[in-house]
Order: structure tokens, then C-alpha cells, then sequence
């Protein structure tokens, strides 16, 4: 039986290769830097993995999430600013369930005021709704994504802050807390959730059809109506999912900070994931996608991050380390570069055959 090659060709064509390139450099700076970088440990107060490692995939979750629902905007050719805002408006609303009215229950506690599952059930399903709003408004009232989205990325922490009137609201409640804060065995829950999310994604779109039509719609959304796609249905699909996404990153974030902080919670969380989406190889033209490299963006960005926290550097820096490793990466994902190691390859495996 004849073995197949492997194609060196096919891979350094391929923007994911790159993506995962780049997040491998970063990570060997790291460990130069810092050989402990690596390090991963059990706590033994808590049984749970630590490490930076951990610390980068477990603290990427929120983007990682947000981001498998931006790909799928993205691959539509369009975009969603509100993500952010969603984040804040679902962790204003699981907090006022849970205390309601501070002047009544005004020492946060051990304890809900409304059963749990409504604190969990109302914010995801007023994120949907506010996503499918995006929705309607780019299908039904045919507004450009950016503007459709911008109304809810400004008015978003507008309605946070009139759920809690305000106010920022705190609890002890512990259900809530192992969102953000428990673990399954020794991982993290946050990554339990994060992984499982990208799974149902992976399976929505890949062994079901609805993955082959947002592509049909992102290429040419009047062709994809003529052939039979539904694309405002798709459309309304889509936003919809990112809300719902987003919701469940804001009770992850709230449940973090086991409190609701309607100025900061989500903030450039709609770029992030944007760029997540990016440097894993979806074109903002829309077509085809990669929730794999979704992924690898995600962690790419939230290893920059932990370089700079890790190691000293100011805060204020981790835009400029965002910008410069970003713009490698994307560098090194563009058709001349990807061409010319393509061909590199191509002429070794020739020279290899002779």
C-alpha cells in the first residue's frame, strides 16, 4: 500500500500553521526569559492545576467564548460591536437577581434572593434577545453591522447601570462563585465551560449544514438566497448565538469578581475577540472560517497579556505588545509570505525526489 506524502506545501500555505507559529515563538521567549514560565503545579489547598500555562488558557475563556460567536459573524462579512456591552449587562443582571434590593439585603452574603436558575437563565436569555435585535436589524432592516451593533455597544452599559440602578452589587453566594472560580477535579471551570462550548460549536457547525450556509452567506448572500439558503434566517442565527455567547462570558466574568462592574466588565473584549478571529484566518470578507484558529488567536492575545503582567512590564504597554506581535502574525499569514514558504517547500521536496 502506498503511504501518502506529507505536504509541507498545503501547511505553510495555511494561515492556522502561522497562528500557531507565532503563539510557539512567544511562549520560547517566555521560557527563555523565564525556564519556570512552563512550570504547572497542583495547589495542595485546593487540588486545582496551577501555572501560567493554566493561568493563560483559563483566563482566555472569556475571549475564547465571545470569539467562536465573532467567527461566525465575521465569516457572514460583518461585525459585532455590542459583545462588550453584553458582557456587562449580563453579569448587572445575575447580581441584582441575586441581591435585588440592597436596602433590604443590604450585607452580601451566602445566599440569592431569586432561585438560582433564573440567575443564570434570565441574563443568557436577554443576551440572545439583544443579539437576535442585532440581528433583525441588519436582516430585516438592512443596516450595516457596524452601525446595527454600535447601538448596543453604546447603550448597553447604559442599561447595566439602570438594572442596578447604579449601584455595584457583590455577593458571597458559592454556586455562583464555582462559574468563575470552581474547578471540575483540577481544572479550572472556566476551562471546563470553554472547552465545552467550543466542542457544541465545533459539532453545530461542522457536522450539521448550518456551517456550510453562513460561509454561502458570507461569500454572496444574494446567490445563497437564490440557491434556497434562508440568509436573513442565518443572519438571525448568528447574532443571536454571539449574544447568548456573550452572556455566558459575562457570568463568568462577574462570577470571577463576584460582582457586577457595568464600567469595566467587557471593555475591548469586542476587539479582542475580533483580532482572535483574524489571526486564526477568517477574512473580514466573510466565507470560509476556522473556529480552530479561533482558538489559537484567543490564547495568542491572552499569552501577550500574561507576558506583560508575568514579567513587570507596565500595563500600559500591553497594547503596544498586542499591536507588534499581531501585526507579525498577520504578516506572516498574508499570500506573498505563505506563497513564498509554499514554494521554498515545494522546490526541497523537488530537489529531495531528483
Amino acid at each position: 500500500m502506498k503511504t501518502k506524502k506529507f505536504n509541507w506545501s498545503q501547511i505553510t500555505r495555511s494561515k492556522i500553521t502561522w497562528a500557531i507559529v507565532a503563539e510557539i515563538l512567544i511562549l520560547l521567549v517566555c521560557f527563555i526569559i523565564r525556564p519556570d514560565f512552563f512550570s504547572i503545579s497542583i495547589q495542595p489547598s485546593t487540588g486545582v492545576l496551577y501555572g501560567s500555562l493554566i493561568d493563560i488558557v483559563n483566563r482566555s475563556a472569556e475571549i475564547t467564548i465571545i470569539a467562536m460567536g465573532m467567527t461566525l459573524v465575521i465569516a457572514l462579512g460583518g461585525t459585532d460591536l455590542s459583545v462588550g456591552a453584553l458582557v456587562a449587562v449580563s453579569g448587572a443582571m445575575a447580581l441584582k437577581l441575586m441581591r435585588w434590593d440592597v436596602l433590604e439585603y443590604n450585607t452580601p452574603g451566602d445566599y440569592t434572593v431569586y432561585p438560582f436558575f433564573l440567575v443564570l437563565l434570565l441574563p443568557l436569555v436577554t443576551c440572545t434577545l439583544m443579539g437576535l435585535f442585532n440581528g433583525l436589524l441588519i436582516a430585516k432592516g438592512g443596516m450595516q453591522p457596524f452601525i446595527a451593533t454600535l447601538i448596543l455597544m453604546v447603550s448597553g452599559r447604559g442599561i447595566a447601570q439602570i438594572l442596578t440602578n447604579g449601584k455595584q452589587f457583590t455577593t458571597m453566594y458559592s454556586p455562583f462563585r464555582m462559574i468563575g472560580q470552581g474547578n471540575l477535579g483540577p481544572i479550572p471551570m472556566p476551562i471546563v465551560i470553554m472547552v465545552v462550548i467550543c466542542i457544541l460549536m465545533g459539532i453545530f457547525v461542522r457536522k450539521t449544514a448550518f456551517g456550510t450556509f453562513v460561509e454561502s452567506v458570507g461569500v454572496n448572500r444574494s446567490a445563497s438566497r437564490l440557491s434556497g439558503i434562508s440568509s436573513d434566517k442565518v443572519i438571525l442565527i448568528v447574532y443571536a448565538l454571539t449574544g447568548l455567547l456573550a452572556g455566558i462570558a459575562g457570568l463568568i466574568y462577574s462570577s470571577r469578581i463576584m460582582s457586577n462592574d457595568s464600567n469595566n466588565a467587557g471593555i475591548n473584549y469586542e476587539m479582542d475577540a475580533i483580532l482572535a478571529v483574524v489571526i486564526g484566518g477568517t477574512a473580514m470578507t466573510g466565507g470560509k472560517f476556522s473556529l480552530v484558529g479561533t482558538f489559537v488567536g484567543s490564547l495568542i492575545i491572552r499569552t501577550i497579556v500574561t507576558f506583560v503582567y508575568y514579567f513587570g512590564i507596565v500595563s500600559e504597554a500591553t497594547m503596544a505588545f498586542k499591536a507588534l506581535i499581531i501585526a507579525v502574525v498577520i504578516v506572516l499569514q498574508s499570500e506573498p509570505v505563505r506563497e513564498y514558504f509554499a514554494k521554498r517547500s515545494e522546490a526541497r521536496a523537488a530537489r529531495k525526489s531528483a
